[in-house]
C-alpha cells in the first residue's frame, strides 16, 4: 500500500500524457457539445442579438464549472498524473488557469443580464432584479461567485506575498463552499437540467470531488491510522532550522523516493495547518526526517513541538527524483534550505555505483546545514561537497555559483545529470546558466514550488 510507484519509461510516460490529455479534450468536446444541443434554439433564432448573447452566457457557464473542476484536478495530488506531470507544472497551470476562471466569472452573468435584457427589453438593473427574483438558486450562485473573487483576489501574486501561509491556505478552502453553493444553480437551469446531460454532469462532478477526497483525504487518514506517525525528536540544525523525525507502528513500510516531499500536519495545537516539506534523509527503515526554516507562523513554533505529537502525512508527491538521472555521475546544486531533497539523493548514492558532486550556497558558515552529514559523505567519497558562502569568509567559495566556479569546481558538468533546488531568483539565475552553457532539458531536473 505504501510502496512508490516504479519509475515509468520515456516511452510510457509519453503514452500515459497523452491518455490524460486526451480525457481531458474529450470531456471538454462533451460540455461543448451538450451546449451546443441544448442552446441551439438561441443561436439558431432570427429573434436579434439577445439570444446569441444569451447562447454564449450559458456556455461560460457550462465552461466556468468544468475549469473549476479541472483546477481541482490540479491540486488533487493523484499519484497517477503526477509521475507524467511535475508538481511545479501543474502548480504554475493552476495558477495561470486561475485568470481565465476570473474572465468566465465575469462574463457568465454579464453576457446573460444583456442577452436577456435585449429580449425582453428590460434594463440591465431590471434584468439583474429579474435573476434574484424569478430564477432558482440565483442567491446561492452569487455568494458562491463573491467566494470565487475573493479567494481568487487573494492568490494575485503582489497580495499572496504578504499574506501568512494559513490565512491563504484557509481561505482557498471556501472554494469548496462556493462550488457547493453554485450547483443547485448549474442543475435547475442551462444546459444539463434534464436527461443524459443531466446524468453526464452529476457524474463528472461527483467522479472528480471522489477523486479529491480519496487522495487529499482518505488515502492520508488510512495512512496515519495504519502507521500511526509521531515526533520521534526535534533537532536543531542551525539557528533557525529544524529537523523533526517522525516513527511509527510498522513505518519501515513506507516507501518515498530521495527528492520527493510530503504534505504535513502536526497535530499540536497552533500546528495544525498543512506545510509541504521534502524528505531530508534516505530510507533507513526506522525514522523518516524532515528539515524546516523559520519562514512563518507555522515553522517559528517548531521549537515548541513535543515529542510523541500525532503526524497527519500526505504524500509522497514529487517528480524530482533520482530515477530521472540517465547518467552515472550526478551534479547537486543547493541553495539555503533547498538543500534538504538534495540530502535525501546524496546519502541514497552510496553504494549505487554513481558519482556526485554537490555545490551547496549558503549566506554564512551558520547557515550550513547537514554539515557533519555531508562532510562524512565527502570522506567516504559517496559525494564531493563545495560549500560557497555569499559572505567573504576565509577557507570557502565566496559569493554566488557563476560560470568561473561551475567550471573550475565541476569541469564535468556537461556529462552529469543535475539536480537543483532553492530560492526562485537562485534556481532561475542557475537554470538560466546551465542553458547558456549547453545543457538540454533531459539533463536537467527541478521542482519550483515558489511560483
Amino acid at each position: 500500500m505504501h510502496n512508490t510507484t516504479p519509475p515509468l519509461t520515456s516511452t510510457a510516460r509519453s503514452t500515459e500524457r497523452f491518455l490524460w490529455i486526451a480525457l481531458l479534450i474529450g470531456n471538454l468536446c462533451a460540455v461543448v457539445t451538450l451546449w451546443f444541443t441544448g442552446s441551439s434554439h438561441y443561436y439558431l433564432t432570427t429573434a436579434g442579438d439577445g439570444n446569441l448573447l444569451i447562447a454564449f452566457g450559458r456556455l461560460t457557464g457550462l465552461l466556468l464549472e468544468f475549469v473549476i473542476l479541472f483546477q481541482l484536478i490540479l491540486i488533487a495530488r493523484i499519484t497517477p498524473i503526477e509521475r507524467v506531470f511535475p508538481y511545479d507544472r501543474m502548480n504554475k497551470l493552476h495558477r495561470w488557469i486561475g485568470y481565465s476562471l476570473l474572465a468566465l466569472l465575469f462574463a457568465h452573468p454579464l453576457l446573460l443580464i444583456i442577452g436577456y435584457g435585449a429580449v425582453t427589453d428590460h434594463a440591465p438593473l431590471a434584468q439583474t432584479a429579474s435573476f434574484f427574483t424569478e430564477w432558482e438558486d440565483v442567491w446561492n450562485a452569487f455568494i458562491g461567485t463573491i467566494l470565487f473573487l475573493y479567494a481568487s483576489i487573494l492568490s494575485i501574486p503582489v497580495i499572496r506575498k504578504k499574506l501568512r501561509y494559513e490565512l491563504w491556505h484557509g481561505t482557498h478552502l471556501l472554494m469548496y463552499l462556493a462550488i457547493a453553493l453554485s450547483f443547485g444553480h448549474q442543475i435547475s437551469s442551462g444546459d444539463v437540467t434534464r436527461g443524459g446531460a443531466l446524468k453526464y454532469w452529476l457524474a463528472l462532478n461527483f467522479s472528480v470531488f471522489g477523486v479529491l477526497l480519496f487522495f487529499r483525504f482518505i488515502k492520508p487518514v488510512t495512512k496515519f491510522l495504519d502507521i500511526s506517525f509521531r515526533v520521534s525528536k526535534v533537532i536543531k540544525e542551525t539557528a533557525d532550522t529544524y529537523s523533526v523525525y517522525l516513527t511509527g507502528r510498522s513505518i519501515e513500510r513506507f516507501h518515498f523516493a530521495p527528492g520527493q516531499f510530503a504534505n504535513i500536519s502536526f497535530l499540536q495545537k497552533g500546528m495544525w495547518s498543512i506545510h509541504p516539506f521534502s524528505f531530508s534523509q534516505e530510507e533507513n527503515g526506522e525514522t523518516l526526517r524532515f528539515t524546516m526554516k523559520e519562514l512563518g507562523d507555522h515553522t517559528k513554533q517548531l521549537g515548541t513541538l513535543r515529542p510523541g505529537t500525532h503526524v497527519l502525512i500526505d504524500g509522497p508527491h514529487g517528480y524530482f527524483t533520482l530515477e530521472r538521472a540517465m547518467r552515472k555521475k550526478i551534479l547537486l546544486i543547493a541553495g539555503g534550505i533547498g538543500v534538504t531533497p538534495l540530502r535525501a539523493m546524496a546519502g541514497a548514492l552510496e553504494g549505487s555505483g554513481k558519482s556526485a558532486t554537490l555545490l551547496y550556497g549558503v549566506r554564512t558558515v551558520a547557515d550550513i546545514a547537514f554539515r557533519s552529514e555531508f562532510d562524512a559523505l565527502n570522506e567516504r567519497g559517496v559525494c564531493a561537497v563545495h560549500y560557497i558562502v555569499s559572505t567573504p569568509t576565509e577557507g570557502y567559495e565566496s559569493g554566488y555559483l557563476d560560470q568561473e566556479k561551475l567550471l573550475r569546481l565541476v569541469p564535468d558538468f556537461p556529462e552529469r545529470d543535475i539536480f537543483i533546488c532553492g530560492p526562485a531568483p537562485m534556481m532561475d539565475a542557475t537554470i538560466a546558466l546551465l542553458r547558456k552553457l549547453g545543457v538540454t532539458q533531459d539533463h536537467l531536473h527541478f521542482e519550483k514550488f515558489s511560483m
